[in-house]
This record gives structure tokens, sequence and C-alpha cells, in this order.
């Protein structure tokens, strides 16, 4: 199933996040908006710790993430992805 979700996070910055999701386990994940992040790379890497993630795990997936990876985000958070992820965003 494909899940495209978004969410005008604090600020006025937009977060879109696709997830192709099948049997409650994330296929691929895919970020995009108006933000910043430092290194850009991080997006790249953050789309890849989801992949293979189970659907209600995506909060503790993300904290483990940034545990072992210092990256900076402007314009958004870490939860605001969960949030978009658990349905919380508006649905395209």
């Amino acid at each position: 199933m494909e899940i495209i979700g978004v969410k005008k996070v604090k600020g006025g910055k937009l977060l879109k996040v696709l997830v192709i999701e099948e049997g409650g386990v994330i296929k691929e994940a895919k970020i995009s908006g108006d933000f910043f992040v430092h290194p850009e790379e991080a997006i790249d890497e953050i789309e890849a710790c989801l992949k293979g993630a189970d659907m209600s795990r995506v909060r503790e997936v993300l904290r483990d993430f940034a545990k072992r990876r210092t990256v900076r985000t402007v314009g958004f958070t870490l939860d605001d992805i969960t949030e978009v992820i658990e349905g919380r965003g508006k649905f395209a």
C-alpha cells in the first residue's frame, strides 16, 4: 500500500513522506519538502533506516538513528516524520 502524508510543521515548513508498506513493514520511504538537513546525505540515511522497519516501530527506529548519527534538521524534526507516517499528517 502506498501512503503519502503531508504536514505543515511549526514555522510553516512543509514535510511530505511517501511510504510503501506491505504487511505492516516499510518497503520504501521517500522524504521531501521545503526544509534543510545537514549533512545533506542524512535524508537518504533516514529513508534507508526506515526501509524494513515495522510501521509500529517508526518512532523507535528514528530515535535509534538519532543516537547513532548527528543530524541537524531545520524546518522539521524526526518526530514530525513519525507523526506523518503514523497518519497524523494530511493524506495526499
